[in-house]
């Protein structure tokens, strides 16, 4: 019999130990939710890919010496990127084309966000298009800039406006400019 008793040190949690340890998760788990937010990080994602797609392009119109062309589709949540070897302005069956869509549940649009100085439509060009050339000089064909925001956001979610993303294009030098909505006071902050 003595050796089916238990030590006082064996014995195992008590409910209300079990209780305490839970409750403290609990806590920690609330003050990092917050930290964990996919929509945002997958707006942030989608600001990178676009914003490096057009560097790309512009650089390859740098680099090729030709007209790289850049067609927004606010509908399909997409762009295409046409390298215009022949310099006339279209796609020809022989040049390359990429297409870019965007994550599932970004799209482009501002939401609530307040808008930026280049405009408050979801592609706003200067020159109204929805086409942006880079040229071989590196120079854009217009100013202007586009917003990426979360389904959530677009939807009218106001909570949501944080999720907002502006990328914004200089005419003259083709400079590509990437701004993030913080929420706090109608503010706008520069990424990268």
């Amino acid at each position: 019999m003595a050796a089916l008793r238990v030590s006082r040190g064996a014995r195992g949690f008590s409910l209300v130990e079990l209780l305490v340890v839970v409750t403290i998760i609990g806590i920690f788990a609330a003050i990092a939710y917050p930290a964990i937010d996919s929509l945002r990080n997958s707006a942030d994602s989608a600001m990178i890919q676009v914003a490096t797609a057009l560097q790309a392009a512009q650089r390859e119109a740098v680099a090729r010496q030709h007209d790289v062309i850049v067609v927004f589709d606010v509908t399909r949540n997409r762009f295409q990127i046409v390298f215009d070897a022949n310099n006339n302005g279209v796609a020809d069956g022989t040049e390359r084309t990429r297409g870019v869509v965007l994550e599932p549940q970004i799209v482009f649009g501002r939401a609530g966000a307040p808008a930026r100085a280049f405009g408050a439509g979801p592609i706003t060009l200067s020159d109204g298009s929805q086409k942006l050339t880079f040229h071989r000089n590196g120079a854009a064909s217009t100013s202007g800039g586009l917003y990426l925001t979360s389904t959530k956001a677009a939807a009218g979610l106001t909570k949501r406006n944080r999720d907002t993303r502006a990328i914004e294009i200089v005419r003259a030098t083709g400079r590509i400019e990437w701004f993030k909505y913080t929420g706090s006071g109608g503010s706008w902050t520069k990424s990268f």
